[in-house]
């Protein structure tokens, strides 16, 4: 009987912890008020592990986190999310465009061979033809609703762009000021201000770059 009153007591210690923590159970400050005069002794604290091990070890119950959308707040990192699908300049072309949506009408060409626009030209990709595969050399995004791996996006000001990215930035000029252009291993990621607020991003592809501006001009008509 007394070991059946202690699994008693330790599963509803357990289930009102298990409640709490989950925002369903005594607020904080009726867990301190009661808390005043309570006491646990060691054969009830026992009890309490005997029987959340049985409970575990029994249980066929799976808790899953969600963690899609959530940033990975590396600054290395170069991906963000659209529409809940995860985007990457150093990805495949196709899962590109299949997370952006239907292209609009193809926009002017730069050093690029083909030229993407998504979302009423508020996130276009450039691409260079590599060995007969288009691959993505840059992605640039002006939509307020995008952001970075570090939580940056179109509207954030210079000295949250830093807090985040750090100092080791090299600074260019651009038709809206200036912008500071972040160098990691196997791309760079550019932000675009005006005045003090990120006007735009770009990630760009390092190796594609460098393929694409070893190519021949193509002549005007």
């Amino acid at each position: 009987m007394r070991n059946k009153m202690k699994k008693s007591i330790a599963i509803s210690l357990c289930t009102a912890f298990t409640i709490a923590l989950i925002g369903c159970g005594p607020t904080e400050e009726d867990v301190t008020a009661s808390s005043a005069d309570f006491t646990v002794e060691e054969d009830t604290i026992e009890a309490a592990s005997e029987a959340l091990s049985e409970y575990s070890n029994s249980s066929n119950t799976t808790i899953t986190i969600d963690t899609s959308n959530t940033p990975s707040m590396d600054p290395a990192d170069p991906t963000f999310y659209y529409n809940q699908k995860l985007v990457s300049v150093m990805g495949n072309k196709d899962r590109i465009i299949d997370a952006l949506g239907t292209p609009d009408p193809e926009g002017e060409l730069q050093l690029s061979d083909h030229h993407y626009s998504f979302a009423s030209g508020q996130i276009t990709m450039q691409t260079v033809d590599i060995k007969d595969e288009e691959t993505p050399l840059s992605i640039t995004i002006l939509e307020r609703d995008v952001h970075t791996s570090m939580e940056i996006g179109v509207g954030t000001s210079k000295d949250d762009v830093v807090a985040k990215y750090g100092e080791n930035y090299e600074t260019f000029k651009s038709e809206y000021g200036i912008g500071y252009k972040y160098d990691y291993e196997d791309f760079y990621i550019k932000f675009t201000f005006d005045s003090d607020e990120i006007k735009e991003f770009s990630y760009i592809n390092k190796e594609a770059e460098k393929i694409a501006s070893q190519k021949p001009k193509q002549k005007e008509d």
